[in-house]
């Protein structure tokens, strides 16, 4: 990414270790995994600017904001009614746990 922008994310958020990096750049993360098997996304990132501070997303990607990428984005609450439900039950179906929710993180441009 070369330029800042804002993502937004309904599922999971994890803070990631050094160590698990690796596994993230091969796409070989076990959560990673699951959340493909079940239909679902991942993003994750450096959002620490020049402070490493990786975190992964799993769940829905719903848009990245910023000049590079979606200048604007929009959903209506059918739609968004229809994101939670059926992100929680793939999640559920993957065994992925913790606390589902609406996520937006700033990726600063380093």
């Amino acid at each position: 990414m070369s330029s800042d922008a804002c993502v937004a994310f309904y599922g999971l958020r994890y803070e990631v270790t050094a160590a698990e990096v690796d596994q993230l750049e091969r796409n070989t993360d076990p959560r990673q995994i699951l959340s493909k098997q079940v239909g679902l996304s991942s993003y994750w990132g450096n959002f620490g600017g020049q402070a490493d501070r990786f975190v992964l997303f799993v769940g829905k990607k719903l848009t990245v904001l910023g000049p590079e990428n979606d200048m604007t984005a929009a959903f209506t609450a059918e739609r968004l009614l229809t994101i939670t439900s059926d992100t929680a039950k793939r999640l559920k179906e993957a065994d992925l746990r913790g606390e589902i929710g609406l996520f937006l993180e700033w990726l600063t441009d380093a």
